[in-house]
């Protein structure tokens, strides 16, 4: 285990860039939902369970997330083996191959990028967050920084969330961020312990994203305690880079309240991505952020625990567990 060697002075440079057109909104721990702007999609997404895409024959399967599996009796088109997203979302233990409108996989796309506009003029990406389990089917985790500065003042809304953002695309659409659910230790002084926030998210002409991205559970009340290694796979999108940077390796701790990783190549907008872990990389072990806002380096990431103060902003937003 690492010493904690955290300054109590100030902070040193973080994994995010302040958005230059952001909504502010509530004072509290949640925000208050925002207009949403319109937005014209392309073809809606498909999501197959992987079960049916091995029926149907050999195809790409990247690593997934979780997702709500379709309603008994949804009709399945002729053709590769997808179903439109349909039915409540409900969390459950399927593992969805998921394909953009022109039928290519999706490497992760309950992944994606928060962009400093609302979704019909995004603008740049600034930090990262992932699609969480939820009964709504709406909820985004990511970095609490990402979205307050922890000065007392609210967080902010009105952004937009590309889920499996790739190649400078965004194949499920933009959603706008219309509440946030914060710590209040985050809120209130900045606690690097609280670093975690929760968004709403929503587009007016479509199901929840839960539905067509599929969603990661999240491994609440994993501490970290003295020799305890996780082998995770950690993601951000870095600033000015149109895909994912992806970087595997071992999570020790800095402390009890602190996940560590060394491993270089997560950098400035990397902050509120996922350390995913478990069975097929399916749970959410912390997300890029923390202690020095996720790092100082992009030899060394950090991120806080999801402990109660992140479960507690996680049923604000309306989350079960």
């Amino acid at each position: 285990m690492r010493t904690d060697t955290r300054p109590r002075d100030g902070r040193s440079r973080p994994r995010w860039r302040l958005p230059g057109l952001l909504a502010a909104a509530l004072a509290a721990s949640a925000a208050v939902v925002l207009t949403v702007p319109s937005w014209t999609p392309g073809p809606p997404p498909q999501v197959a369970t992987a079960a049916s895409a091995t029926a149907a024959g050999p195809a790409a399967t990247p690593a997934p997330p979780t997702s709500a599996p379709a309603p008994a009796g949804a009709p399945v088109p002729a053709g590769p083996a997808t179903a439109t997203p349909a039915g409540p979302a409900v969390p459950g233990p399927s593992l969805p191959v998921v394909t953009g409108a022109d039928g290519t996989p999706v490497a992760r796309p309950a992944t994606g990028a928060l962009f400093d506009g609302p979704a019909d003029a995004p603008g740049d990406h600034f930090c990262s967050g992932s699609v969480v389990e939820s009964a709504t089917g709406d909820l985004v985790v990511t970095a609490a920084h990402c979205v307050a500065d922890g000065d007392g003042t609210p967080a902010r809304t009105g952004m937009s969330f590309a889920p499996g953002y790739d190649d400078g695309t965004a194949p499920f659409g933009y959603w706008t961020v219309t509440a946030a659910a914060v710590p209040p230790c985050w809120l209130e002084s900045g606690d690097p312990d609280s670093d975690v926030a929760f968004l709403t998210v929503s587009r007016p002409d479509g199901p929840p994203i839960q539905q067509v991205t599929g969603a990661y559970r999240i491994a609440f009340g994993t501490p970290g305690t003295d020799g305890d290694d996780t082998p995770v796979t950690a993601v951000g999108y870095n600033d000015g880079d149109d895909d994912a940077t992806t970087v595997s390796g071992t999570a020790g701790t800095l402390d009890e309240d602190q996940w560590q990783l060394d491993q270089p190549g997560l950098d400035q907008g990397a902050s509120g991505g996922p350390w995913l872990t478990g069975p097929d990389d399916s749970e959410i072990l912390a997300v890029t952020g923390g202690y020095q806002q996720g790092g100082d380096s992009p030899d060394v990431s950090y991120g806080a625990d999801l402990g109660p103060a992140a479960q507690a902003a996680y049923r604000s937003a309306g989350g079960t567990d």
